[in-house]
């Protein structure tokens, strides 16, 4: 089962990445750091499918006596054989639920084979509340009978249920088909898939929230270089990126940096810096002029002695983080 639940999107499961470029400045001149932040864009609609073909998508017998059958795996479809007229499968046991709002969904699609000849081949899509086998509302299915090939039927879930069933709203926790009324024992009924979808959606299919099931659209397509908001207040400029991310940028050292706050010597240096400053250090990096962290340290001290010896003749960046704010100063390692 393929859960496209797009409507959902997790602060706490944010994708952070860090991007930063260091400029080779003049040690007057502030150091540039640009940092990006990006999030999963948030979708509207969604889908939920279940592809019987080689796979039973997690889906079980009912348990009932009067409800029996059993689910085969086949390449095809998966395979309902029952043992009375009344055979019901379930999209999980009863522990399991799908966690969604009944509200978020309007239509159901189904495709199947019914080879029986049934007076009443009524199929029946079951609605269940999280943690029951007692339905809250089902619907009858008209399908054909005596099929060679597979069809699709599309239910309205906005329609009334069976009379008497109850109503579809509120918490929903699996689904459950009927085969089609009168099979008889040893009758075999082949279910190809089942989507769950929202009539409303993005039908634009170069959009990042496309809805291929969408057969509205609700004006609320995301394309790449969109403008968005990447919950992050302190970047700017935030866009949709050809990876479907909201991506922003911002100078977080420009009102930070204290640029005499941090003294180093010898620099240039060949063998030891030394780094002073007017609080405790905090971290420490070295970082070279392509991001690259060569050594890092922690410290409560003012002052830090650095051995360099092992760097390359080069411009490097040693930045400190403390509680006041991120410093970097500039500085050379040579050797004659």
């Amino acid at each position: 089962m393929y859960l496209a639940h797009e409507a959902l999107f997790y602060p706490n499961e944010r994708v952070m990445t860090t991007l930063m470029r260091i400029s080779d400045l003049s040690i007057s001149q502030a150091l540039t750091l640009l940092f990006l932040s990006t999030m999963f864009v948030p979708m509207v609609g969604g889908q939920i499918v279940y592809d019987w073909q080689g796979s039973k998508e997690g889906w079980v017998p009912a348990s009932e006596t009067n409800l029996g059958c059993n689910l085969v795996e086949q390449p095809e479809a998966m395979a309902m054989r029952a043992f009375n007229a009344t055979p019901v499968m379930r999209s999980g046991t009863v522990s399991e639920s799908l966690n969604i709002d009944a509200s978020e969904y309007d239509r159901v699609q189904i495709t199947l084979k019914n080879p029986t000849s049934s007076g009443n081949p009524n199929a029946r899509l079951f609605a269940y509340p999280p943690e029951s086998n007692s339905f809250m509302c089902h619907w009858n299915v008209a399908v054909d009978t005596a099929m060679t090939d597979f069809q699709t039927y599309t239910l309205d879930l906005t329609s009334p249920p069976n009379a008497g069933s109850g109503s579809f709203e509120g918490a929903l926790g699996r689904f459950g088909w009927r085969g089609p009324w009168g099979v008889a024992n040893g009758d075999t009924i082949y279910w190809k898939s089942m989507v769950v979808y929202n009539s409303e959606g993005c039908t634009n299919a170069d959009a990042c929230n496309y809805a291929p099931f969408a057969e509205v659209d609700n004006g609320m397509c995301v394309l790449v270089g969109d403008s968005c908001d990447d919950g992050n207040p302190e970047t700017l400029n935030d866009v949709i990126t050809g990876d479907c991310l909201c991506a922003g940028e911002v100078d977080l050292l420009e009102e930070r940096v204290e640029l005499k706050a941090l003294e180093l010597a010898p620099n240039p240096a060949s063998v030891y810096i030394q780094a002073r400053s007017e609080g405790p250090l905090g971290v420490v990096r070295v970082l070279d002029v392509n991001g690259r962290v060569w050594m890092r340290e922690e410290t409560t001290e003012f002052t830090l002695l650095l051995d360099v010896n092992s760097l390359s003749p080069g411009t490097y960046f040693l930045e400190t983080g403390a509680a006041r704010g991120r410093t970097i100063s500039r500085f050379v390692v040579h050797r004659p």
